[in-house]
């Protein structure tokens, strides 16, 4: 690179260090596979794999050859018809019937000689960087952006996304070229296309319809007929106990151990209202944090084979976790499986808890502090003994902490023997997930024996760091039952 181009270098990474970017469409961070945007935050392509989503979304911009030449040189290639964003995002393939694999250099072996942008603005030209460049592979789950150079050609795909500092007038922003430079081992002349990428994503709609729309903060909504319990934590379960004191009632709650209860002033209550959530602490001596369990049949008289729970979550501030663990979902082990290594042979028990992942590291600079959430289910014939942990992989299912989160899961049990059980998820009112392909039982007399609130880190390793969670709001119900009203 000649000296000219090498202070527009340094000066254009200047600007954007300096600068305050625009508002981010982005889709993919530098752990982007075929089938995470981010595997780091568990994070889904929006249309469900990379592939639909480049099919849908992408225009080709731009063909260039590579030559079979094992020397490190720069290519520049002019982007005529490119649209001029704010966020400029780029795929580069093999071409349609190419054999041909092209290696390029990138920022994790020479910053200067990674791919760029080089572009005239009034009457300057300068250099943008790619703030991320990476490479998939076809179906491939690991994420390939450490290394020293991305490929291009027979099922490897380079993504690549390019910001403008906020100072730029894009108007004035003409000639636009893509800077590659090829590293000093090629495999075969390739024929290669450049895509851009542009995608809006549609905002979900929250779910206005749920039972808890027609009560204020839920006061009174364990009235409602379609409501088999409600709990805000405000009563510390006093009538529960009296009641079992003298005989009338098992507790609602089993399997508690003792709860903690905090005033909803020391955390920051999503309700603005006095009252008490309980805290669930993960602590480096222990894996359980904390256990409640809400078993049908002793408080209903029977245990249903479809259901919904809603509860509200909150990762304490600071929160960082080491590895990943259950969180609240639903039951039917009945002592025998589906939990603890003990598996799940369509006859004996199954489970479908919730999940957490680790902590997204703070280098990420979209998801770092989050942690990702989801499913962790025993299924039959899972070829597994152990259970298997399913991000919800949406944007709502990071959690960040310090902020209340409603958390509704509606699990419908498959008619036995086939595999047609369902599990939706919404978060916030908004549907995130949605399952209906899924083999929990070969006989019809396993149910949903309970919703099992369980916060436990691991596995077997223990937590790093001690950190907090909170639970308050819970209603368990035959209907969708949305987000509190305020």
């Amino acid at each position: 690179m000649d000296q000219f181009f090498f202070r527009l270098l340094i000066i254009n990474a200047i600007l954007v260090m300096a600068s305050p970017v625009y508002a981010s469409t982005q889709l993919f961070d530098n752990s982007a596979t075929y089938y995470y945007a981010s595997s780091q935050a568990q994070v889904f392509w929006p249309t469900g794999q990379y592939k639909t989503l480049a099919k849908q979304n992408a225009k080709r911009i731009a063909t260039f050859d590579v030559a079979d030449i094992d020397k490190e040189r720069a290519i520049y290639i002019p982007l005529e018809s490119i649209l001029i964003n704010n966020e400029i995002i780029l795929l580069i393939e093999g071409a349609t019937g190419d054999k041909g694999v092209a290696d390029f250099l990138s920022k994790e072996k020479n910053a200067y000689k990674a791919p760029q942008l080089t572009y005239e603005y009034e009457t300057n030209k300068r250099l943008l960087v790619a703030q991320i460049d990476t490479y998939i592979v076809n179906k491939g789950r690991k994420p390939l952006s450490s290394k020293p150079f991305i490929k291009a050609g027979r099922g490897n795909i380079s993504l690549l996304r390019f910001v403008f500092p906020a100072s730029v007038e894009l108007a004035k922003v003409k000639n636009l070229r893509l800077m590659l430079t090829t590293t000093n081992r090629q495999y075969g002349k390739s024929k290669l296309e450049i895509a851009q990428i542009n995608y809006t994503q549609k905002p979900i709609e929250i779910e206005q319809d749920g039972l808890a729309s027609g009560y204020i903060l839920d006061k009174g909504i364990n009235e409602h007929p379609s409501v088999y319990h409600f709990d805000d934590f405000d009563q510390h379960g006093w009538l529960s106990k009296v009641k079992t004191s003298v005989g009338l009632t098992e507790p609602v709650w089993q399997n508690t151990g003792e709860l903690i209860y905090v005033e909803h002033s020391k955390i920051g209550h999503f309700s603005g209202q006095q009252g008490k959530s309980v805290k669930m602490p993960f602590r480096t001596s222990k894996n359980l944090a904390g256990n409640l369990d809400y078993y049908f049949a002793s408080q209903t008289g029977g245990e249903p084979e479809e259901a919904y729970f809603r509860y509200y979550s909150l990762l304490g501030s600071g929160a960082y976790a080491s590895g990943g663990g259950k969180l609240p979902g639903f039951g039917g082990t009945y002592n025998k499986a589906g939990w603890g290594g003990r598996a799940n042979n369509g006859k004996n028990g199954w489970s479908a808890r919730g999940a957490f992942f680790q902590t997204v590291g703070s280098k990420n600079q979209t998801w770092g502090g989050r942690m990702p959430i989801g499913s962790y289910i025993y299924e039959v014939d899972t070829k597994n003994k152990y259970g298997k942990s399913i991000p919800w992989g949406h944007e709502l299912s990071t959690q960040q902490p310090g902020r209340w989160y409603a958390i509704e899961q509606y699990l419908k049990l498959n008619t036995p023997g086939q595999k047609d059980g369902v599990l939706t998820v919404w978060i916030d009112g908004k549907r995130i997930y949605n399952r209906n392909n899924m083999h929990f039982r070969d006989t019809d007399q396993l149910k949903i024996e309970k919703v099992w609130l369980n916060y436990y880190f691991g596995g077997v390793a223990k937590p790093n760091k001690n950190f907090d969670m909170f639970i308050d709001n819970i209603v368990i119900a035959s209907e969708y039952i949305g987000p509190a009203r305020k």
